[in-house]
C-alpha cells in the first residue's frame, strides 16, 4: 500500500549464535588451539570468562594438555605450583612440555617438576638464547609402552662454552617394550636441593670440569639427599680443596645405592662420612692421594690419631683422610661390599686393619701404586685365636673370610717373602677349610719388591691361579 513500509516484510531474519551456545567439543578444541598462541596462563584466564567456561576447562584435561614456562624469572616455587595443577587437570592424558629459559642454570630445578610424569610426556622443547632443544618422546623411546627415568648426567661448567655438547639433553636405550629415559645438562653449580623435586633417576654421573666450578661436600650431600632412588653414583672431582667446614653436613641416605665411584676429589672424608649406604656392594676409590696436606677435619674422631706403624707413605694426609671416611661409612653403614677397588688412592696402616677387619662380604680386592707395607700384606694371613688363659690355640681367624680375587699393581713397598709368606699360609688354610671361599685369581704386576723367585715359589702353592709380571 501507499505510504507503507513493507521492506520488513522482505528482509531476512540473520540468526544471532552466541559462543556459549557452540557445542561443549567444540569449545574444548578451541581453548586446547588457543593455548599455542596465547600466554602460558591461558586456561586459567579462559576459566574466569563465565561459569560455563570455567566448568568447561576444569572438567576437561585436553585444555590442560599444553605447560608452557615462559622466559621468565618467576620463583622456582611458581613454576612449580603452575606444573603441578596443569599436569593434575591434564591426567590421564599425555602432555607437552615448552620451556623458554631466561637463565640455563634454571633448567634442572624446573624440569624437575615434570620428570617424575615422564610416562605422560609427548613432546618437550627447551629454549635458551636461540637455541632450541626438541624431544619427541615417542621418537626417543621408539614408542615403548614403558618409560622409566635413568640416568643424570651432570657437567659443572658454563653452558654452550664451545664445545658442542650441550645441545642434546635427553637420550634413550632399552628395548621396543621397556625404555631408559637419560638426561645430560651443563651447569656451574648444583642447585640448591631447596629448588628441586626429588630426582627418581636411578644412575648420576657428576663431574667437575675444573677448579673454577667446585663442589663443596654439603652442597653434594644436599643435591643426594634429592636422589633417594640411586643404585649408581659416580663423581668425578678436580682435587678441590673445601677448607675446614664449620659444621656437620647432615647425614644422606641412599638405600638403594649398590655402586660407588669417587674420582679425583680432596673431600671424599666429609662425603664418606655422612653417606648411609646399606646396599653398597662396589667401591672404586680412584686419584684420591696427594701428595700436599689436606685441611683438617672439622671434628677429631676415634682413629684419628696418628698410625702406630709409622709406615712410610707419599700422601700421608690423603691416605688419613680417606682412611677415615672408610671408617665412618663402614660403620654407619655395614654394608655387604664385595668389591674395593683401590687405584692411587691409600689408607694408613692402621685403617686398612680396621677396614678389613669388617669387610665379611668382600670377594675382589685391587689396589694400585699403594705404599702399603708388609704390615697390611700380613692381614691376609691367618691368625691363630689364643685363649686368655695359657695363650692356647683355639681356632683361626681369617680376615675377609671371602676373598677370593686378590689384584696388586705398582705396590712398591711390599717384600716377596711377605707376599709368599701370607699368600701361601692363606691358600693351605683356605683350600681345605673354606674351598668355596679361597683364592681363585691372584694378581701381583710391577711390585719391585716381587721378584721371579718369589713368583716361583707362590706358584707351587697357587699353581693355575696365580698371574704375574715383572
Amino acid at each position: 500500500m501507499d505510504g507503507v513500509d513493507t521492506s520488513a516484510k522482505y528482509s531476512p531474519t540473520l540468526p544471532t549464535t552466541s559462543i556459549c551456545s557452540l557445542p561443549p567439543e567444540l569449545l574444548i578444541e578451541i581453548f586446547a588451539t588457543s593455548n599455542r598462541s596465547a600466554g602460558p596462563f591461558n586456561p586459567l584466564i579462559l576459566s574466569t570468562v563465565c561459569k560455563l567456561w570455567k566448568e568447561i576447562c576444569i572438567a576437561s584435561p585436553r585444555v590442560w594438555q599444553l605447560i608452557t614456562v615462559n622466559k621468565t624469572w618467576r620463583p622456582i616455587s611458581s613454576i612449580q605450583a603452575q606444573a603441578q595443577l596443569w599436569i593434575a587437570r591434564s591426567a590421564p592424558l599425555p602432555f607437552d612440555v615448552d620451556v623458554d629459559l631466561a637463565d640455563f642454570e634454571r633448567l634442572l630445578p624446573i624440569m624437575s617438576c615434570f620428570l617424575p610424569h615422564i610416562s605422560r610426556w609427548r613432546v618437550c622443547k627447551i629454549s635458551f638464547n636461540g637455541r632450541t632443544a626438541y624431544t619427541s618422546l615417542s621418537d626417543l623411546t621408539l614408542s615403548a609402552p614403558r618409560r622409566v627415568l635413568h640416568h643424570l648426567d651432570l657437567r659443572l661448567k658454563v653452558p654452550f662454552d664451545g664445545d658442542g655438547d650441550d645441545d642434546d639433553i635427553f637420550f634413550s636405550c632399552g628395548t621396543n617394550t621397556f625404555r631408559h629415559v637419560s638426561m645430560k645438562i651443563a651447569a656451574s653449580s648444583l642447585p640448591s636441593p631447596d629448588l628441586i623435586n626429588p630426582l627418581l633417576f636411578t644412575s648420576l654421573d657428576i663431574t667437575e670440569s675444573s677448579f673454577t666450578h667446585p663442589v663443596r661436600s654439603p652442597e653434594l650431600l644436599g643435591f643426594l639427599a634429592q636422589c633417594p632412588n640411586l643404585e649408581h653414583f659416580y663423581f668425578h672431582g678436580a682435587c678441590h680443596e673445601e677448607g675446614i667446614l664449620s659444621t656437620s653436613p647432615p647425614v644422606v641416605a641412599l638405600p638403594r645405592l649398590h655402586t660407588l665411584h669417587m674420582v679425583l676429589i680432596c673431600i671424599q672424608r666429609s662425603v664418606l662420612s655422612h653417606l648411609h649406604l646399606p646396599s653398597l656392594r662396589e667401591l672404586y676409590l680412584r686419584h684420591l692421594n696427594v701428595d700436599f696436606s689436606l685441611h683438617g677435619y672439622h671434628m677429631t674422631e676415634e682413629g684419628d690419631s696418628d698410625d702406630e706403624a709409622h709406615d712410610f707413605s707419599q700422601s700421608p694426609s690423603s691416605d688419613h683422610h680417606t682412611g677415615m671416611g672408610l671408617r665412618k661409612l663402614i660403620s654407619r653403614s655395614h654394608p655387604p661390599l664385595e668389591i674395593l677397588n683401590m687405584d692411587l688412592s691409600d689408607m694408613r696402616t692402621k685403617d686398612f686393619r680396621w677396614v678389613f677387619d669388617r669387610l665379611t662380604h668382600l670377594k675382589q680386592f685391587l689396589i694400585v701404586g699403594s705404599d702399603m707395607s708388609n704390615e697390611v700384606v700380613r692381614l691376609f694371613k691367618p691368625e691363630p685365636i689364643k685363649t686368655n688363659v695359657g695363650d692356647s690355640v683355639r681356632g683361626v681367624r681369617v680376615r675377609l673370610p671371602q676373598l677370593t680375587s686378590l689384584k696388586l699393581f705398582g705396590c712398591q713397598q711390599i717384600s716377596g717373602e711377605a707376599l709368599v709368606d701370607a699368600l701361601c699360609a692363606r691358600v693351605h688354610y683356605t683350600d681345605v677349610a673354606t674351598p668355596n671361599e679361597t683364592f681363585t685369581n691372584v694378581v701381583i704386576s710391577g711390585c719391585d719388591g716381587f721378584m721371579p723367585h718369589h713368583g716361583l715359589e707362590l706358584s707351587l702353592c697357587l699353581h693355575g691361579r696365580l698371574h704375574v709380571s715383572y
